[in-house]
């Protein structure tokens, strides 16, 4: 019988430590999106391969789309959310997804677990009204709402949270220092 606690499948983590222990380059893993312009603030987003190793980790049936667009306010059509709402959908789908496994892993069963995450800008500078503003968030702020089933541990909730925010790729992504690389290619 599968180990799952809180719909978290643990059968999988262990798997994968494995994998891992026994060749450490497993761990060496890299997501990939691609976008192509669907016309004025609009780009169609398609998410089908993560490496591992230098390997496809999965075949072709994996293979998710979403639109990105900006509001009305910033030229856009507003049919779908600006980069910026993914951004922060992001944080709330890795804090959510590791508090989760966390708590499964720490042995807690949970009944609830609620983010809201704020991203606060001064759009100056994203519009070039004043450079001295800068063009991205001021500030990020995250609230998360955990309930417990049959009496959990109100310290192992906690845990589970805190354990990740040292942990979440996505926060660590907003939050440290990343080397950040481009390159551009002009088609005649």
């Amino acid at each position: 019988m599968p180990n799952i606690k809180n719909g978290v499948i643990l059968d999988n983590i262990e798997q994968l430590v494995g994998a891992i222990q026994q060749d450490p380059n497993v761990a060496k893993v890299q997501f990939k999106a691609q976008s192509e312009w669907n016309g004025g603030t609009q780009a169609k987003v398609t998410i089908s391969e993560m490496f591992s190793n230098g390997q496809n980790m999965f075949g072709p049936e994996r293979n998710f789309s979403l639109i990105v667009d900006e509001p009305a306010v910033l030229g856009g059509k507003d049919e779908y959310p600006n980069p910026v709402e993914y951004l922060a959908s992001a944080l709330c789908g890795c804090l959510t997804a590791g508090i989760a496994t966390n708590a499964a892993l720490f042995g807690t069963e949970l009944e609830k677990i609620n983010v809201e995450v704020l991203v606060n800008f001064d759009i100056h500078g994203v519009l070039g009204l004043d450079r001295s503003k800068p063009s991205g968030p001021l500030d990020l702020h995250y609230k998360v709402t955990l309930k417990g089933k049959n009496g959990a541990n109100v310290d192992q909730l906690i845990k589970s949270k805190e354990t990740l925010d040292k942990k979440s790729p996505i926060k660590n992504t907003i939050e440290l220092p990343l080397r950040v690389t481009t390159e551009v290619v002009v088609e005649e």
